[in-house]
């Protein structure tokens, strides 16, 4: 934004410059061509009523030596032809005299008795030079002519050195803009780099972040106050729901346990009734069910709250400890749980290293793992893989062998609540979500396949790896 402002200030500068001194610089040339115009003009009369009876009379030696100091003290060649248009006085001295010049435009336009100036090149001279031809008349007889010529070195030197000065404004004025819009965008964009760096803050779970801004702009600083209130009301509402979360725990499953524990005692009291028996153990089934989805629902606010700082997990480690954890449920199902990890070294050192929010490659695993025992036949095998396709990526999978999903399902598998019709009873549709809540914080990326191999389900996991996530914070 900076660099925007910058350039609207010069661009800005510039044009009304290009207004300005454009014009008057062309303007100041034309003057000042008119201006030796008409000075050679003004001269050229002058010249031709000193020497019209100087001419008549022959006096050429004087007419010559006034020529020649004229010439001496302005720098102007002067000719003098007769009515033929060839010359008789030169005050150049090397000039021989009696040349014809009658094929000069303006010498033939002065023999007919029209005075003629302006400015032509010159092959002599090899250059442009200014001139005017005037008629030298008596007795209303036309005697000859006289011209004035000046080179226009002169003129282009005072032009150039105007455009030189315009152009020198200009480098200033550029300047002046660009230092003022420097001093501008510093005001501007001061506020909005607070609120920027306020922004990160809240972002990364600091409630307290605050602009607390009296400085800038009066746009931003109303901005700046709202954005404080925004926080205060974004930090109370987390606050309360943390506090809901927190009594939510305690308050639902407290009497939910009751209820087990008295059903439970029930067992007991029904003795071998059959059709008690039975709906005892339905009644106990969906009691375990709502004490399920009400552990999935806290767990699922848990995951979509609270600090976002990433922190360094080995998924070496977490595969082994996952298969640790599993082995023995597995195990009683008939299932195989088997783990292979292993990378390359990412430029920060290190195989599998990667960024996540505290604790949630451990949540991420056994969620997956918990519903690919769900839908694993016996005697089949969970294969966990841990592994980093490139320096700047780490990759999770978990694949069983189970019926798997098709695409339309797969596309749904992550919305809350969802589940696969022929899925096991008994479960939530939130482990999915869960999972995908918690690869999301942590700035991962979560696909379901279908494996190339064969059936079942292939759920890949992709997370930042540890040395690019430590070099960007």
């Amino acid at each position: 934004m900076r660099a925007r402002i910058l350039a609207a200030f010069v661009l800005m500068a510039a044009f009304v410059l290009a207004l300005v001194e454009l014009p008057f610089g062309f303007t100041y040339a034309a003057r000042q061509q008119d201006r030796l115009l008409a000075d050679i003009e003004r001269d050229a009369r002058v010249l031709a009523s000193l020497v019209e009876e100087r001419v008549e009379r022959g006096d050429v030696a004087s007419v010559t030596t006034t020529l020649r100091e004229y010439e001496g003290r302005t720098g102007g060649r002067v000719v003098v032809t007769d009515s033929t248009g060839r010359s008789v006085v030169d005050s150049e001295p090397d000039v021989p005299l009696g040349r014809d010049y009658s094929t000069r435009p303006e010498i033939a336009a002065a023999l007919s008795g029209t005075q003629l100036s302006g400015i032509r090149s010159s092959d002599t001279l090899g250059g442009d030079l200014a001139y005017v031809a005037v008629p030298i008349a008596s007795g209303g007889d036309l005697g000859g002519t006289i011209r004035v010529t000046f080179p226009t070195e002169r003129l282009e030197q005072q032009v150039r050195a105007n455009w030189f000065r315009l152009g020198l404004l200009t480098v200033f004025v550029l300047a002046a803009a660009a230092a003022l819009g420097w001093l501008v965008a510093s005001w501007v964009l001061r506020p909005i780099r607070q609120l920027q760096a306020a922004t990160d803050e809240l972002a990364r779970g600091d409630l307290d972040a605050r602009l607390d801004l009296h400085g800038g702009p009066p746009e931003l600083v109303e901005l700046a106050t709202r954005f404080d209130t925004m926080a205060e009301r974004l930090a109370a509402l987390i606050t309360s729901r943390d506090a809901f979360v927190a009594d939510a725990s305690h308050q639902l499953r407290t009497p939910l346990t009751a209820l087990r524990l008295r059903l439970d005692v029930l067992e007991d009291v029904v003795g071998d009734d059959g059709e008690a028996t039975r709906e005892l153990d339905a009644l106990t089934g969906e009691v375990d069910r709502l004490s399920s989805l009400v552990e999935a629902l806290l767990e699922l606010a848990r995951s979509t709250g609270g600090d976002d700082q990433l922190v360094p997990v080995d998924l070496e480690i977490a595969v082994d400890a996952l298969a640790e954890r599993w082995a023995a449920l597995a195990a009683e199902r008939g299932i195989l749980v088997e783990v292979h990890a292993g990378g390359t070294p990412g430029p920060g050192g290190g195989t599998l290293v990667v960024g996540a929010v505290d604790g949630a490659v451990d949540q991420v695993l056994d969620n997956l793992v918990d519903n690919a025992l769900d839908v694993a036949p016996t005697g089949s095998t969970i294969s966990v893989s841990a592994r980093s396709p490139s320096a700047k990526t780490a990759v999770l999978e978990v694949r069983d062998h189970g019926p798997g999903l098709d695409e339309a399902s797969r596309a749904r598998a992550l919305d809350r609540f969802w589940r696969a019709p022929d899925a096991p009873s008994g479960g939530s549709g939130l482990g999915l979500s869960i999972v995908a809540e918690l690869v999301r914080r942590s700035h991962g990326s979560i696909i379901l396949l279908d494996p190339d191999d064969g059936d079942g389900l292939l759920v890949r996991v992709s997370l930042p790896r540890w040395s690019t996530v430590g070099s960007a914070s």
